[in-house]
């Protein structure tokens, strides 16, 4: 089966102004998703889509490579209100043209997800003939997860029924381990973008395990400190 990665990037940032382009323990933020892509076995292509011919500029700096290839957004497709699944879903023949078998996604603010974790998810992606989306471990119960409330007297309200900030059961080992998406890998044919009744990519989907650590998600300057301290620790041990 062919495989093709497809890697959104767009300008404008608004919550950290140049996030995708960044410098990232050396290498702009988008280097990283897009080598990991690059060198996975089986990828055989990589669409950078992104509404910055600067951005594909810089892209073609770090990665000399005939798989890399360019998917240039109008400024329409590119706002920040418009959901990527979205784009996909719209534009798949122009984006995939004369391109067959399944694709992968995965987000630029993972940086740490690497290559072996694109093969993986492939691996189990045939193996199991199911779409896969990467996750990770909460870093807290999410059975303590409380709603603040405009009630004077009850200032919060537990997200769960069985809440052990009401039970009292607040042993850590007693709370059961949930996991969420992390954005790293999605892979799913092709195909299925066109289907009428497919409303997400999590749609009949199994799930990758991914370490905490290799889930760093960049959304600020304090998530940049915690993935490049990892970055330059990984490269010196």
């Amino acid at each position: 089966m062919n495989y093709t990665a497809f890697v959104p990037a767009r300008s404008g940032s608004k919550r950290l102004p140049g996030k995708n382009v960044k410098l990232l323990a050396g290498k702009p933020l988008i280097i990283h998703t897009l080598e990991a892509f690059i060198h996975a076995d089986k990828v055989d292509k990589v669409i950078f889509s992104t509404d910055s011919e600067e951005y594909w500029e810089l892209a073609k700096l770090y990665i000399d490579s005939d798989k890399l290839v360019l998917d240039l957004r109008c400024t329409e497709n590119s706002g920040d209100k418009v959901k990527i699944f979205d784009y996909l879903r719209n534009n798949t023949k122009a984006i995939f043209k004369g391109i067959e078998g399944a694709f992968l996604m995965g987000l630029p603010t993972v940086p740490l997800r690497n290559y072996q974790h694109v093969n993986e998810s492939i691996e189990l992606f045939e193996k199991t003939n199911n779409a896969v989306f990467s996750a990770t471990e909460y870093g807290f119960p999410i059975s303590f997860a409380f709603n603040l409330t405009e009630d004077p007297v009850r200032l919060w309200e537990p997200v769960l029924d069985h809440s052990p900030m009401i039970t009292g059961n607040t042993r850590s080992q007693d709370q059961k381990k949930a996991f969420h998406p992390n954005g790293a890998i999605y892979v799913r044919n092709i195909s299925d973008l066109e289907a009428p009744n497919l409303v997400t990519l999590y749609q009949d989907a199994v799930p990758y395990l991914m370490s905490r650590e290799s889930s760093v998600d960049i959304d600020n300057k304090i998530d940049f400190l915690i993935a490049e301290t990892m970055l330059l620790h990984a490269e010196n041990s």
